[in-house]
């Protein structure tokens, strides 16, 4: 059970090791401009609540494919995707979703991400190899375009206190 136990604690440190040097980099990226530059291409480029949705979209994507994880591209992304639905007046709920569809369909399909590395070590295979196989990431990204495309599902203001907690 100690032994058990030991190579738990060996993993979460080696997550924390992790998580530092990512935060890290995307520390750096915001230090050296390269954030408020990505930001800016974007915004150019949004003029509809469609066009805020698909900037959400793009921010959380490339900051995922950059730091090959999820969580650091939601944190990193989240103020200025929340900035984003307000002014274009964006459901907050479907921002989170937008960001978290994303992030996680592009998690799914890096190479160098912690889940294909994971399982092509399981596997003994590389990384590429299974590539091809991720429909589940293909598919949620496919369906998070068709619902910016068609701006489904809609959600009413009046019926959720979720909604007011996010606001503020």
């Amino acid at each position: 059970m100690l032994d058990s136990i030991q190579k738990g604690m060996g993993w979460m440190q080696d997550m924390v090791a992790i998580a530092l040097m990512i935060g890290g980099i995307v520390a750096l990226m915001q230090a050296y401009g390269g954030l408020q530059w990505l930001v800016d291409v974007i915004k150019k480029r949004v003029k509809s609540r469609k066009g805020a949705e698909a900037g959400s979209a793009v921010l959380v994507s490339f900051l995922d494919v950059a730091t090959a994880n999820n969580t650091i591209a939601i944190v990193t992304s989240g103020p200025i995707a929340k900035d984003f639905s307000q002014e274009y007046e964006v459901d907050p709920r479907r921002t989170a979703s937008i960001l978290d569809i994303f992030s996680c369909g592009f998690q799914g399909l890096v190479p160098y991400g912690g889940q294909l590395l994971a399982a092509a070590s399981l596997a003994g295979v590389s990384p590429f190899t299974l590539t091809p196989y991720c429909w589940y990431p293909m598919l949620i990204l496919f369906f998070g375009i068709c619902a910016i495309a068609t701006g489904l599902p809609k959600f009413s203001a009046n019926n959720s206190a979720t909604a007011d907690m996010l606001k503020n």
